[in-house]
């Protein structure tokens, strides 16, 4: 019996020993264990999660699939979003010295109906002159000097050189002009689109000047004309008087040569490019210049209705070629002195009287 409770007081002594031991150093504190309290950090364990707004990239966000939603739809947006930035065709437009045909005139580029620079006056002729290159029929007075140097200053080297006057009249079917040349030296071999390279005359005429009147760019209202007199030695002729004057002052010395007669090319509107047989021509050389008449039908020109008081843009011009056996143009003068063959703007006045 003794035993027996010596036994069970070790066996109590032994406990006691163990669970004072777990205070003992080198023996951590175990952690106390408590139920939690209904609070509101509690209840908020069990709402429903709410979704995160969005983000933008500029909010520092690593992570990769907000990147690609977000990427996504701002893709989509620019998507169905107005561009005010022109599609790119691929293709830059070249680079040219010809004229353009592709630019509409808009509200932008209308204005006044009558350019500002020279005024050439083209009286109405009762009666239709003789087209030979003599101007005897002709009663309007002779205007306007055309000796503005607008091409070559460094090769024209006088009036003799090249310069000239103009007389102008019209009807109802065409326009009429007539050119005294002052020319020292005549040179033309270019036929066709080239007589620009030989001694001649060339006209731009713009058939409807308010529609376009800032557009520094022709279109197809716009037209440039050559006259060539003839190639070289087509008619010869000496001047009494030392200068080019009317028919009864010269005096015929050749027979004019088959295969060498005066002629039309019209280079603008490009469609219509082309000689143009339309044109009646006759002109007379002499050796120290020569004489052109031409009457151009008004319908070539897109003019339907002339009368009494209109304006068109216009400019006439002299070519000159000193050089023989050449194709060069080596001079031009001009009744305006601004005039750029392809910008309207610099050209000047014709008005029908």
């Amino acid at each position: 019996m003794d035993k027996i409770k010596f036994r069970h007081f070790i066996v109590a002594i032994t406990i006691l020993f163990v669970l004072t031991a777990c205070t003992l150093p080198g023996f951590s504190t175990p952690t106390p264990f408590s139920f939690p309290t209904p609070d509101k950090t509690m209840t908020a364990l069990f709402e429903p999660t709410q979704v995160a707004p969005a983000t933008s990239a500029a909010d520092g966000s690593t992570d990769e699939s907000s990147d690609e939603s977000s990427d996504a739809a701002q893709k989509t947006a620019a998507a169905l979003a107005p561009s005010d930035t022109p599609t790119p065709t691929g293709e830059l437009p070249t680079a040219t010295e010809e004229p353009t045909e592709t630019v509409d005139p808009d509200e932008a580029y209308k204005g006044p109906a009558v350019r500002s620079g020279p005024s050439i006056t083209a009286d109405y002729m009762d009666k239709k002159p003789g087209i030979d290159g003599d101007l005897y029929e002709w009663h309007p007075p002779i205007q306007k000097v055309i000796n503005y140097v607008v091409f070559g200053a460094d090769k024209h080297s006088g009036e003799l050189d090249a310069s000239g006057t103009v007389v102008a009249g019209w009807d109802e079917d065409y326009l009429y002009l007539g050119v005294r040349v002052k020319d020292d030296k005549y040179v033309q071999k270019g036929v066709r689109e080239q007589i620009y390279l030989g001694d001649s005359i060339e006209i731009l005429f713009d058939r409807y000047v308010s529609a376009d009147y800032y557009l520094q760019a022709m279109n197809d209202d716009d037209y440039q004309i050559g006259i060539s007199p003839g190639k070289d030695g087509i008619l010869a002729y000496s001047i009494n008087s030392g200068k080019v004057a009317s028919m009864s002052l010269f005096t015929h010395t050749a027979t004019p040569k088959p295969g060498n007669p005066p002629q039309a090319y019209m280079w603008f509107p490009k469609a219509k490019a082309g000689k143009k047989t339309e044109i009646k021509i006759g002109a007379l050389e002499g050796g120290k210049g020569y004489q052109v008449e031409f009457k151009i039908p008004w319908s070539l020109l897109g003019v339907t209705n002339p009368s009494s008081g209109d304006h068109y843009g216009f400019a006439i011009s002299i070519n000159d070629n000193d050089k023989a056996g050449t194709l060069l143009q080596q001079t031009m003068v001009s009744n305006v002195p601004t005039r750029y063959y392809s910008d309207p703007t610099t050209w000047g006045d014709l008005y029908l009287k």
